[in-house]
């Protein structure tokens, strides 16, 4: 039998690490060996809400063995991997691998490319090794259960985590003034009405007239990145100060 994907993916990244992990565990595991593999995306250090209520259903209650993987856009995974880890625990399953593996971040643009066409051949490789390094372990009869907190982040030159720090600080400063919540915009002039958009929004914000709902959008550009127009486009503060202090590639990493 094969393993179990359940993955959040707004953009396709973690979707494309979840299928390279499948594909590296291979069939003909027992039935009560076969995992469930969950990728879900970093937003601000964290798994998001709605990745969360995307799993709401989902439960085990025989200790099932777990395989969690994030994605993140070169910056940090932070506390997602641990969030992901309380998250599965209390829902039956037990966890026995973690990697966090990079992806082309949603505010990736031609102008601020971040982690731009992450993950490429050789990220898709590694997690692909990955699940080949967990079925090894599962073959074995070793169930012994991670700690997602003993996988750390990559670090970022110091200069670079600094510049990214102090423009937070001046958002949020900026934000506690005068709050302002940005949301993709869209350009009349070249929408076709496919409804594109409608459909690949995970949160539901687009609304039938095209209109965003802001207090349900969640940033995660899937209505940029998948309009076959380019209508949509989204003008974020942060994209370039990510761009310029997390260009120097992060690699795939992982604990077993």
């Amino acid at each position: 039998m094969k393993s179990v994907s359940m993955y959040f993916s707004p953009t396709g990244g973690g979707e494309k690490i979840a299928k390279a992990i499948r594909r590296g565990m291979g069939e003909s595991l027992d039935e009560g060996t076969v995992p469930y593999i969950f990728v879900v995306p970093v937003y601000g250090g964290h798994m998001p809400a709605i990745a969360k209520e995307h799993f709401a259903d989902v439960h085990a209650t025989d200790d099932r063995p777990a395989v969690l993987a994030v994605v993140y856009g070169n910056r940090a995974f932070e506390h997602a991997l641990t969030d992901l880890e309380t998250f599965v625990r209390e829902r039956g399953f037990c966890p026995i691998a973690a990697g966090a593996f990079v992806c082309e971040h949603s505010y990736s643009t031609a102008e601020t490319p971040i982690a731009d066409g992450r993950p490429d051949a050789a990220d898709l490789q590694a997690a692909e090794d990955f699940g080949r390094q967990v079925r090894a372990k599962l073959l074995a009869g070793n169930r012994t259960p991670i700690h997602a907190a003993d996988l750390q982040d990559e670090p970022s030159p110091e200069a670079s985590v600094k510049k990214f720090v102090a423009f937070v600080q001046s958002f949020r400063a900026q934000q506690a003034s005068a709050p302002q919540k940005a949301v993709p915009t869209l350009d009349k002039d070249l929408c076709t009405g496919c409804g594109t958009c409608v459909s690949v929004c995970p949160a539901k914000a687009i609304q039938d007239d095209l209109s965003i709902d802001a207090a349900r959008c969640i940033n995660c550009c899937a209505c940029v990145k998948g309009c076959p127009a380019q209508a949509r486009s989204f003008q974020t503060p942060f994209a370039k100060p990510l761009s310029e202090c997390f260009s120097q590639r992060k690699s795939p990493q992982w604990i077993l």
